[in-house]
């Protein structure tokens, strides 16, 4: 059934498909020459995701701001003072979001007009400011953000808030994102259709029945309007 509405994910998602913030960053401190395991980055990724949350001045931040307090608060809880490597990982992490987001903004003028568009995002308050500084404000029907309306993927309930913006039944919409836990999950318990962004790999999924299309690219989401 051809969809009335389409939703996405930011990160991992409209910035960087099908590649979480957290191995982004890993794998710029390992090419920076830290040697970092993953569980040890975890727990500092974490960490500054919690002051994120907790810190409501962020929510002001533009996606530059963001990216260098997250690094800091990850260098802080690992213990590290390693300016130059935090400039190093910023910058990375910023020239690859940006030419992402410009990716996806030309997909997503292709879909304009044919299908309504949202995003629905946990995040910090900022995804907006984010997306219409990336050219993104003329395309979405609506952005949905957890810290704004205080509810959180997977809940189905900040997937409800963005159909009833859209006037959409739940059967008419897809969601489009990288988790397969808080996208793949949280859709379908609302009653969406959902389209895992696996990217190049084929992860392993606990519950295949839950996906409806695997995507390799976000352009991909195109054969669904076809």
């Amino acid at each position: 059934m051809r969809p009335r509405a389409i939703l996405f994910d930011y990160g991992g998602t409209l910035d960087g498909p099908a590649s979480h913030w957290l191995v982004r960053f890993l794998h710029l401190y390992r090419d920076a020459g830290l040697e970092l395991t993953f569980e040890r980055f975890r727990d500092a990724f974490d960490h500054a995701t919690r002051c994120g949350y907790a810190d409501p001045q962020v929510a002001s931040f533009d996606l530059q701001t963001l990216v260098e307090f997250h690094v800091a608060r990850q260098l802080e809880h690992l213990g590290l003072s390693v300016p130059q490597v935090a400039t190093r990982v910023v910058d990375t992490f910023m020239r690859a979001s940006r030419a992402a987001l410009a990716d996806s903004r030309t997909v997503l003028g292709r879909l304009y007009g044919r299908v309504a568009l949202g995003v629905v995002s946990n995040f910090y308050g900022n995804v907006e400011r984010i997306l219409d500084a990336a050219g993104f404000a003329s395309l979405l029907d609506t952005v949905i953000d957890s810290t704004c309306v205080r509810v959180s993927k997977p809940d189905p309930a900040i997937f409800a808030i963005a159909l009833q913006q859209l006037d959409c039944e739940p059967a008419d919409a897809v969601y489009v994102g990288d988790s397969f836990e808080k996208d793949v999950v949280g859709a379908r318990a609302a009653g969406l259709r959902s389209a895992w962004l696996v990217g190049a790999a084929a992860p392993p999924c606990r519950v295949p029945e839950l996906v409806d299309v695997r995507l390799r690219t976000l352009a991909d989401v195109e054969a669904l309007l076809a």
